[in-house]
């Protein structure tokens, strides 16, 4: 039987769930994810898009550009409360990057990568157990 994980907003009128393993959890430090989570990074759950099911109707999007990329991105948030929830990257049409915040069950996570190293504040330690990148994946 295939796991299946749910997540939703803070007021929890954006619900979603996925099945499998997602593809990556990635800690990410670039400038736009310190904004849109409001902390020194964002921790992102990599899945599948098609494994993915959200009513698309309740989320608000924000475009931004890729600083590396120059590519779209599409960051969906709830329009009741606020909470950034998934990231769509142009670059990844296959993949969401759901914010890991947003899971019920968030035991599970254990970052396997962390991307824009080069932007995380001085005093956030780096794990040397993970993979690092100074800025985006595609740089590597």
């Amino acid at each position: 039987m295939t796991d299946t994980k749910t997540g939703h907003c803070l007021c929890g009128a954006v619900e979603y769930s996925f099945t499998g393993d997602p593809a990556m959890v990635a800690q990410c430090h670039c400038d736009d994810c310190q904004r849109q989570s409001g902390a020194c990074f964002s921790l992102n759950v990599a899945v599948p898009l098609a494994a993915l099911t959200v009513d698309d109707a309740k989320l608000k999007t924000y475009g931004t550009t890729g600083t590396d990329s120059g590519q779209p991105r599409e960051r969906r948030f709830c329009p009741e409360c606020g909470s950034p929830v998934i990231t769509l990257l142009a670059e990844m049409p296959e993949l969401a990057f759901i914010k890991a915040g947003t899971l019920d069950d968030r035991s599970w996570l254990q970052p396997q990568v962390e991307v824009w190293r080069e932007s995380a504040q001085p005093w956030v330690g780096q794990d040397d157990a993970i993979g690092s990148f100074p800025r985006d994946l595609q740089q590597a």
